[in-house]
């Protein structure tokens, strides 16, 4: 801070008004020049670059504020709040085709002055300021028609602070799922085909596939769920349990909805297997594919797929229980079924979850019919749940099973994925 600003803080009367000047670096490397406007007027205010005092830079007017200030000696560190106004894209008409979200991790500068020492009141070089508080974009806490909010933090704080080739990210792997073996780079070593090999109690290696939404809930092929039952709360599960819950009662063929997973009450004279279950017997569980014929007497209950991942009696399956893991179930695809909204397939070793109804021959990839569903949750948790995933069956001795509720402890994470900051 220069001592002639200095001696005019302290002074009993400043003669002049404060005025903020606001610089955002844009992923480009081009920089925004911002007030907040005069009193007098909005027209353009400039001054004197601080790293190269032989520069005038013009700062436009653009109502901006900036608040959350706060200096402390412990805890953590203030994260103020930047908002800028942006009706009728006054703000994102500014920079230069990107948007918002483009801004996280980009640098905030704030500099301070008096009005009668910008360029046009005073030449002085290098310019006559206070501190320049300098700040990194960490999010977007608010954002509507009116304005754009973001949370910035100081530089030191590091959250999001860029080292040579790596950005620090607290809790979070910052490695690109199955980017090692897609020949992308990363640390993270887990296949593109989700398997993995499990010692069995025979002393030889079976092959398993481990497929997990962005949630770590597991995505199971429903044809090796075996002979899954519905819940029953005297019964005590472990680890190595499936079950599901019923919800409502038995419908008739004809009704069933496609997308949705059922279970097989009464067969009737109704082919199951043309609708999506791998049998007609009682008690199967299958993606429903296609609604029935009306007039066939089967009928079938919907249900809701858990997997239990703490042993417990009495403990009611649920999405938020602690016990228990939503499941949902794939089949491979096929072209000549036209699937409902958020039925599940594998194709090109991997799961796809289809984001609309009657989706027929639309190969799945990322676009408007299909969503990838085995997605990396970048969590500690997401890297163990894959890396020491333990097959379901007593004994292990044979290949293809589903992922139990437990997991090998002595497995080894890929080194390196979490640099271990903490986010506030």
């Amino acid at each position: 801070m220069s001592n002639v600003i200095a001696t005019d803080s302290q002074s009993q009367q400043i003669d002049s008004g404060l005025i903020d000047l606001f610089q955002i670096s844009l992923p480009n490397g081009s920089i925004l020049y911002f007030h907040p406007g005069l009193d007098t007027d909005l027209t353009d205010v400039r001054f004197r670059d601080k790293a190269n005092p032989h520069t005038v830079r013009d700062y436009e007017p653009l109502p901006i504020m900036i608040d959350g200030l706060e200096l402390s000696a412990d805890g953590a560190s203030a994260r103020p709040s930047v908002t800028i106004a942006n009706i009728g894209t006054l703000f994102s008409s500014q920079l230069e085709g990107f948007k918002n979200d483009d801004l996280i991790g980009q640098r905030l500068i704030r500099r301070q002055t008096l009005v009668k020492y910008l360029f046009d009141n005073n030449s002085a070089s290098p310019p006559i300021e206070f501190r320049t508080q300098e700040y990194i974009i960490d999010r977007i806490s608010a954002e509507d028609g009116i304005s754009v909010t973001f949370e910035v933090a100081a530089p030191f704080d590091l959250e999001t602070v860029q080292l040579p080739r790596r950005v620090v990210v607290g809790k979070f792997c910052s490695w690109k799922y199955q980017g090692h073996d897609a020949g992308n780079g990363g640390g993270c070593t887990w296949k593109q085909n989700s398997t993995y090999t499990y010692r069995g109690t025979d002393g030889n290696y079976y092959s398993h596939t481990a497929y997990f939404d962005f949630d770590d809930r597991p995505l199971v092929l429903v044809t090796a769920l075996g002979s899954t039952a519905v819940y029953n709360n005297s019964t005590a599960y472990t680890e190595v349990d499936y079950t599901y819950n019923l919800i409502g009662s038995a419908i008739a063929t004809g009704s069933f909805i496609t997308g949705k997973n059922y279970v097989i009450t009464s067969t009737g004279n109704t082919t199951f297997t043309n609708l999506g279950a791998a049998s007609n017997a009682v008690g199967t569980i299958f993606t429903c594919i296609a609604s029935g014929t009306n007039g066939h007497t089967g009928t079938a209950t919907e249900v809701e797929l858990y997997l239990c991942i703490v042993a417990n009696t009495g403990n009611t399956p649920s999405a938020s229980s602690a016990f228990w893991k939503e499941v949902y179930i794939w089949t491979n695809y096929s072209s000549s079924i036209s699937y409902g909204k958020d039925a599940y397939v594998r194709s090109s070793e991997t799961v796809w979850k289809s984001s609309h109804s009657a989706n027929l021959n639309n190969i799945p990839k990322e676009g408007p019919h299909w969503q990838r569903a085995d997605i990396c949750g970048k969590l500690l948790n997401s890297c163990k749940i894959r890396y020491g995933a333990i097959p379901v069956t007593a004994g292990q001795t044979a290949a293809n099973q589903n992922p139990s509720g437990r997991t090998n402890k002595g497995a080894r994470l890929p080194f390196g994925s979490f640099p271990g900051t903490l986010k506030y």
